[in-house]
């Protein structure tokens, strides 16, 4: 069985049912030891791996920056399905950001222009006004067709080693657990105790 194409087939169910993590991904990274999760929107599942973008002003790009290695979990709770999908992180070709860029909803393109005008992500502001403040000003002076996309913006892929998939919604209750791990061109599955 091919987990890629699991992870999509689950995806695509997961949003038949509303369901809320469907395009949402929960990542684990390790900044010298000290363990770090975020959610962050998962953009493509495809055969080369699982896309993200995120902002080149984020503590979480100078982690993966020093340390590449990542943890990738997947939750879909109308169908009581997980993956945790190991592997390392690399960079993006700036094409693909130039690309998706211009999709993204206009609030979240003036926040990424505001990263480089007002402040880093994750940076202490004076007030969330302050940030209301400053993407109205910057709404009022460029409109959302005058905006290029950002040199910060960024974007990543998770290359996976291995998969992990654990299914509880099965009628007998006995948890399925499996893992796939790459051989070759494909995959190795292993059964698991859940």
């Amino acid at each position: 069985m091919d987990p890629i194409q699991a992870i999509n087939d689950d995806r695509h169910l997961a949003r038949s049912h509303d369901d809320a993590n469907a395009d949402l991904c929960f990542l684990a990274l390790s900044d010298e030891g000290q363990p770090s999760v975020r959610t962050l929107v998962l953009r493509e599942v495809s055969d080369s791996g699982l896309t993200l973008f995120i902002n080149s002003t984020s503590p979480k790009w100078q982690i993966i920056q020093e340390n590449p290695a990542a943890e990738l979990l997947l939750w879909y709770h109308s169908i009581q399905r997980q993956y945790r999908v190991t592997g390392r992180i690399e960079q993006l070709d700036r094409s693909v950001i130039e690309k998706n860029w211009p999709r993204r909803p206009a609030g979240s393109k003036y926040l990424d222009h505001s990263y480089g005008t007002l402040a880093d992500q994750s940076s202490v502001l004076a007030s969330r006004q302050s940030l209301i403040d400053h993407v109205t000003r910057l709404r009022e002076s460029r409109p959302e067709d005058d905006l290029t996309t950002p040199t910060s913006a960024t974007g990543v892929i998770l290359i996976p080693d291995t998969i992990e998939c654990l299914d509880l919604n099965r009628a007998d209750r006995i948890h399925e657990r499996k893992r796939y791990f790459r051989h070759n061109n494909g995959w190795v599955t292993e059964h698991l105790m859940p």
